[in-house]
């Protein structure tokens, strides 16, 4: 068995040294969101308090953004990619290629297991 981290530190490198490693990998409601990265084999999990959609620079809605992220994890989990990390501010922003729908979380919980 690997090493558990309860932190964001180790996500915040990954997206900072091979952001385009990261593969989104589930999203179980209501609230854990699974991430690998190829390069390291680290699995980051986050437990998320809140969804929000987000239209250009503006944070558009929180209703139905769990339910719409929830149906591009399913149809199509390969469009869907890491786009910022904010450990200081304890956000995660992802992006959906096929519906072009951006989406922030914000994380109670990270962590990381490596193996």
């Amino acid at each position: 068995m690997g090493n558990v981290f309860q932190s964001g530190a180790f996500l915040q490198q990954c997206f900072s040294v091979h952001p385009l490693s990261l593969n989104f990998k589930l999203f179980t409601l209501p609230d854990t969101i699974g991430i690998f990265c190829m390069n390291c084999k680290s699995r980051h999990r986050l437990t998320v308090e809140t969804i929000t959609r987000i239209i250009g620079d503006a944070e558009c809605s929180e209703e139905g953004a769990s339910t719409k992220l929830e149906t591009c994890a399913s149809h199509h989990q390969e469009a869907v990619h890491v786009t910022e990390v904010s450990v200081d501010r304890d956000i995660v922003q992802f992006r959906c290629r096929e519906c072009r729908v951006g989406f922030q979380t914000t994380v109670s919980r990270f962590e990381t297991y490596q193996p």
